[in-house]
């Protein structure tokens, strides 16, 4: 398995414009420095008690000075890749010519049907709609006709609303034509919709602009394919490149939250990064979702009698910490199964212990990626500490 030679943005050192000073450490300063000029011109000492309008004076001042010294730690790290965020991380991308992708429309494929065959072809216009009564329209990319002899014909079609809640839909479900063509019976999606996004997320974007340096080669590096895999649409989260025999270039790969991608995703993937500015010449490109492994989760835990007070809270918890769990699972292509994962998340949740029959620890490979299948996750009652 080819292995990426970048380490991650998070791997880097933490910084800190103002050294980690801290407002209590800015009031303790302040009182202190008002007593020492106190006394350097009265040459008394004096006492500060809490209820002291000059103390409340001071600890007023510190919290508006403070706030002065985050901004400026703010706006130290606003030059910096791992923390910067919004317009000034569009403007570090600015750098390598890295924008921020905007909102895209799903696509499909739209099969239009008569009952019979005719005896001349049946044209489809370019931008004919279909919907599923929504108000949200996909229309074909191109003019296609149903040749003589033929019953219908598949048509590539783009949403014309943008936002990954036009990906929403199963298969079959636009089946409603809203420009009407003559001689058309019928017509429904055969593919998913896939491909809409929302707006890029900075996470996405910083990611791409840490990557760049990889698109500057031509050797078609694993770094280089996956800077273009995740050049290719926002919401590719995990990519995974092999090379299982020479010039044979295989890409997996995740969507936001851990989805596996469908046919509309890996077609249009595999399209782009088939161009001759991406692929070398020598490679052959090829793109598959990742295998799916499922497992199960069947557990049971336990809650101190010295939490009994809290005890709901620790249950509502503990459900989330089984849904970060999957969610973490899930993330990545090749991550083992680890039920000690799900243990320690528990166990931060608040429950005192937690009895886990399955998931046992599974090895998964590098082509595929853990997905549960069912969960059973029971509450067994308090326990002595």
């Amino acid at each position: 398995m080819a292995l990426s030679s970048l380490k991650s943005i998070k791997d880097y050192p933490e910084i800190s414009f103002m050294d980690n000073y801290t407002i209590e450490k800015l009031s303790d300063d302040m009182i202190s420095w008002f007593k020492e000029k106190h006394k350097e011109v009265t040459g008394k000492d004096i006492v500060l008690g809490k209820a002291d309008d000059r103390r409340i004076i001071l600890l007023a001042g510190a919290y508006y000075i403070f706030q002065g010294y985050m901004y400026m730690d703010d706006a130290g790290k606003m030059g910096l890749l791992k923390y910067s965020r919004g317009n000034y991380l569009e403007n570090l991308g600015a750098l390598k010519h890295i924008y921020r992708k905007p909102a895209t429309g799903s696509t499909t494929t739209i099969r239009f049907e008569m009952n019979a065959p005719r005896v001349s072809a049946i044209g489809i216009a370019k931008g004919t709609r279909v919907t599923a009564g929504d108000n949200v329209y996909f229309a074909t990319d191109e003019y296609a006709e149903i040749s003589v002899g033929q019953t219908y014909v598949d048509v590539s079609a783009t949403s014309t609303t943008t936002g990954a809640v036009t990906n929403n839909y199963d298969i079959g479900d636009l089946s409603t034509v809203v420009d009407i063509v003559a001689f058309i019976d019928s017509a429904k999606n055969i593919t998913k919709p896939e491909n809409g996004s929302d707006v890029e997320s900075d996470e996405s974007l910083r990611q791409r602009i840490y990557i760049a340096p990889a698109s500057y080669s031509t050797a078609g590096s694993v770094d280089s394919y996956e800077y273009f895999t995740r050049q290719y649409s926002a919401d590719i989260s995990n990519v995974r490149i092999t090379s299982p025999e020479p010039g044979v270039v295989q890409i997996r790969y995740l969507l936001k939250d851990g989805v596996i991608p469908e046919t509309e995703s890996i077609n249009g993937l595999k399209e782009y990064l088939s161009s001759s500015d991406i692929r070398p010449l020598t490679d052959k490109v090829e793109v598959f979702a990742p295998t799916q492994k499922k497992y199960s989760i069947r557990l049971k835990y336990y809650i101190n009698t010295s939490d009994q007070a809290r005890a709901n809270s620790i249950q509502l918890k503990v459900t989330q910490a089984v849904a970060e769990y999957i969610a973490w699972q899930r993330a990545e292509i090749g991550r083992d199964i680890n039920p000690d994962v799900l243990k320690q998340k528990i166990v931060e949740a608040g429950a005192k212990r937690a009895d886990i029959d399955t998931p046992i620890f599974t090895i998964i490979d590098s082509n595929s990626v853990a997905g549960v299948e069912e969960q059973t996750v029971t509450y067994g009652g308090l326990e002595n500490d």
